[in-house]
């Protein structure tokens, strides 16, 4: 793919202005008032062999579960946890390529494409 210096050029004006411009915005427009919301996170967790899935899925499902003792931690979240299981990872197993399955997986992980044996950048 090739680009031309002017569309090069365009696109970086762009980029550049767009800070300038939000200020120009009226500030109620800009930031809304009202009640401050917390940040939100998302955390992935990765063990690399795997886990013993009892010890951290709840027994009931719905919002009224009992935290197994491994998620006991987290009991001051409880209302805002959210506890998925019985996903499967199709991009982790091997599809014929041999073993190498925990590293394949880590490849896989957050993008869910089946990483090759080959190459510098996996056949991603």
């Amino acid at each position: 793919m090739t680009l031309s210096r002017r569309t090069f050029l365009r696109g970086a004006g762009a980029c550049v202005a767009l800070p300038w411009l939000e200020g120009l915005l009226p500030r109620a427009q800009a930031r809304p008032e009202g009640p401050e919301r917390g940040k939100q996170r998302l955390a992935f967790l990765f063990v690399p062999n795997g886990k013993h899935m009892p010890e951290w899925t709840p027994k009931q499902e719905g919002r009224e579960f009992d935290l197994p003792p491994l998620l006991e931690p987290l009991a001051p979240f409880r209302k805002d946890l959210l506890v998925l299981s019985g996903l499967a990872l199709d991009g982790a197993r091997s599809h014929g390529d041999g073993p190498g399955d925990h590293a394949r997986a880590l490849g896989s992980f957050l993008t869910c494409v089946h990483v090759k044996k080959q190459g510098v950048y996996g056949g991603v």
